[in-house]
């Protein structure tokens, strides 16, 4: 399958949600160069969303009984992979955010199964990953960007803003107002473009080499490359994990530093 072609092409609904963003977003020619491909990872965004949907709720059935949830499953399933995942997660947290790290759980948790799944679905041949889309990377980027800056207003009010055009602290700082207000805010609206532009391009390269060593041999070739790619899906995860977490930490704790 070639990258304008995918395992939903054959779903029965497909074609008329193609005509119906072709009638509606733009015309053929355009549609005929983006739009096909969009249609398929708005599918497979949706796909990795009932993934997690089901896998979350047959995880929470599993240890409804906490007696038999005590003890750690045997072999790796849907309980050993949540635990295992949210794990490794709570940990980088802890160690950028440190102990307030539980409040910010829900988004960067969600955000990251939601990335590493979608990373992963892009190793299964015939699948569009959503995030080597960049409206998927960029919908991601931009909820990080309103979400650290929410909570950067909730910590220190008005001072988060303030900070930016006057990040010294200082009463002399104010004068440099005009030179450093422009800097820090060019510095603060790039993070959610390059959280996105890393993201998929990342994922836009690795799934294109796994494409071009499956068609010249599609057998054995090709495996060492898979391994390649499931190291790419964990360590862009893992990135975009960090640097939220990093964003969350310095714009709720920025003031504080800066009185010190």
């Amino acid at each position: 399958m070639d990258h304008h072609t995918s395992w939903f092409s054959f779903l029965p609904w497909y074609g008329s949600t193609l005509h119906y963003v072709q009638d509606n977003y733009g015309h053929t020619e355009m549609i005929a160069r983006g739009g096909i491909t969009t249609v398929h990872h708005i599918f497979a965004a949706l796909l990795v969303l009932i993934i997690l949907f089901v896998g979350s709720t047959i995880a929470k059935m599993r240890i409804a009984d906490l007696e038999k949830a005590i003890i750690p499953p045997s072999k790796l399933g849907v309980v050993a992979f949540f635990e295992l995942f949210l794990e490794i997660v709570f940990g980088l947290m802890e160690q950028i955010i440190g102990p307030t790290y539980k409040r910010y759980v829900p988004l960067i948790g969600t955000l990251g199964l939601f990335i590493f799944c979608s990373n992963l679905l892009g190793l299964i041949p015939g699948m569009l990953p959503p995030t080597d889309n960049l409206n998927t990377t960029f919908a991601c980027g931009i909820i990080v960007f309103i979400y650290f800056n929410l909570h950067g207003l909730r910590a220190h009010g008005i001072q988060h803003l303030l900070h930016m055009a006057n990040p010294v602290g200082t009463w002399w700082g104010w004068f440099l107002m005009p030179l450093l207000l422009p800097v820090e805010l060019i510095s603060v609206c790039v993070r959610p473009v390059t959280l996105g532009l890393r993201l998929a391009a990342n994922m836009v390269g690795d799934h294109a080499v796994l494409l071009a060593f499956a068609g010249i041999f599609p057998l054995f070739l090709p495996l060492p490359f898979y391994a390649l790619g499931l190291l790419v899906c964990l360590i862009q995860t893992a990135v975009f994990v960090i640097l939220s977490c990093v964003y969350i930490a310095l714009h709720t704790a920025e003031a504080e530093e800066g009185h010190h």
